[in-house]
């Protein structure tokens, strides 16, 4: 009886599914595409990091290149993202602009994403209008 029971915990600790938490772990580095059209990429990378169950902080760097422009947008911002199941909000402040080309225009860059797994999540930036995005892990792991 004692062997068949722990049998049993071997298989079932061994070949049951891992918790979606940690399948779906968002902390860590990512890189991130948005299409927003108008002749202009948009792209960067993120950082975040869980400071409670649902919550995160950390910053990203964002790029906006547009033929329209003398130089690129290229902007540090702190962001905050809560959870909820699949779906994160994630909300930035500016910090600064790292080229010293800014303007008054260019807005935080907000995302609101939803989580496919650990290594991607998809969904739609959502500043001054809306646009998809998609943010992937750079290294192909949590990092």
């Amino acid at each position: 009886m004692i062997r068949a029971i722990a049998a049993a915990i071997v298989f079932f600790t061994t070949f049951a599914p891992a918790h979606a938490d940690d399948a779906e772990n968002v902390s860590g580095r990512w890189v991130f595409t948005a299409q927003i059209g108008n002749g202009c990429d948009f792209g960067g990378q993120a950082f975040l990091e869980q400071i409670n169950p649902n919550q995160y902080e950390g910053e990203l760097t964002a790029t906006q290149s547009c033929v329209s422009l003398p130089e690129d947008y290229i902007v540090r911002q702190a962001c905050k993202a809560s959870r909820l199941g699949d779906q994160l909000s994630v909300r930035c402040e500016i910090v600064e602009f790292l080229n010293d080309f800014s303007s008054e225009f260019y807005y935080p860059d907000n995302f609101t994403l939803t989580i496919a797994s650990s290594e991607r999540m998809h969904g739609a930036l959502v500043s001054a209008s809306t646009a998809p995005a998609v943010w992937q892990r750079n290294d192909g792991g949590i990092s």
